[in-house]
This record gives C-alpha cells, structure tokens and sequence, in this order.
C-alpha cells in the first residue's frame, strides 16, 4: 500500500474510532411516548378552534 493510501486508510479508522466515542458518549435519545394514552400526542394537531 502506498503512503497516501495508508494515511487515507489510518484518518478513516481514526475518524469511525472518534465516531464511536462520540456515540457512546451521547446521552441516549428520548424515547417515544408509549406510556401516554393514544392521540394525546396528535390531539392539539386537530383540535377544532372555537
């Protein structure tokens, strides 16, 4: 392999190294409401105005 190569080989590992530190750092996304009872969620999307 080349040296370019390999330096272009050795910033794509590096870079999905610090991607995968990154996403295990993230704090986890929020979950969908499941808990709530149906179309609450939707509710004031459809709600008539008086």
């Amino acid at each position: 392999m080349c040296r370019s190569c390999w330096a272009d080989y050795l910033a794509g590992r590096e870079a999905a190294a610090e991607a995968a530190r990154l996403q295990v750092a993230a704090p986890p996304e929020p979950e969908d409401d499941h808990d709530q009872e149906p179309g609450t969620l939707l509710r004031g999307l459809f709600r008539r105005r008086t």
